[in-house]
């Protein structure tokens, strides 16, 4: 792993570590470090760098929410009616303070955010959005589209072909 401009570049065999890991977080050291071809060692020392480099942000477990509670998912295209930093930087502070939004993410085009909103019911969908309006200085337009059925839910997928042209040959 090297830095050029700021910007940390990966070899193959740091590829190789992530897609591993990305593949099975519980691996153990010794399977990682068989399966990417290297010795224990050196292995964990460069996921440890991978780690404080903030590449490898954390380890989760894939949950399955339906199976514990009655739990339904909502997006919610969200846009600011006088868009500016200040408006956005308060939306996003006010957003990340919501435990039940488990997604947001800036978009470009005719709307600023689309957030994803775990409820356990309609009712409970709308007390979370008109908390949300109700914390913010500006005013918003939304639209809100529940979820009636996932589709795909990928957590996991061949990350070296993704970033394959990225890769320092």
């Amino acid at each position: 792993m090297k830095h050029h401009n700021n910007a940390v570049v990966l070899d193959k065999i740091d590829m190789k570590i992530l897609s591993a890991l990305y593949r099975d977080g519980r691996m153990t050291k010794l399977q990682l470090a068989e399966e990417v071809g290297l010795s224990a060692t050196p292995c964990w020392e460069r996921m440890k760098k991978l780690e404080r480099n903030g590449i490898i942000k954390g380890y989760h477990a894939e949950l399955d929410l339906k199976k514990i509670a009655a739990i339904s998912a909502t997006r919610v295209e969200v846009t600011l009616r006088d868009y500016s930093l200040a408006a956005a930087a308060e939306f996003e502070k006010v957003v990340c303070q919501m435990p039940e939004v488990i997604e947001c993410e800036a978009v470009l085009g005719n709307i600023d955010y689309i957030l994803k909103i775990l409820s356990r019911n309609v009712e409970d969908y709308q007390r979370l959005i008109e908390s949300l309006l109700a914390s913010l200085s500006m005013e918003v337009e939304h639209k809100t589209l529940p979820v009636s059925k996932t589709i795909k839910q990928a957590y996991h997928c061949d990350i070296q072909d993704v970033v394959a042209s990225y890769l320092d040959e």
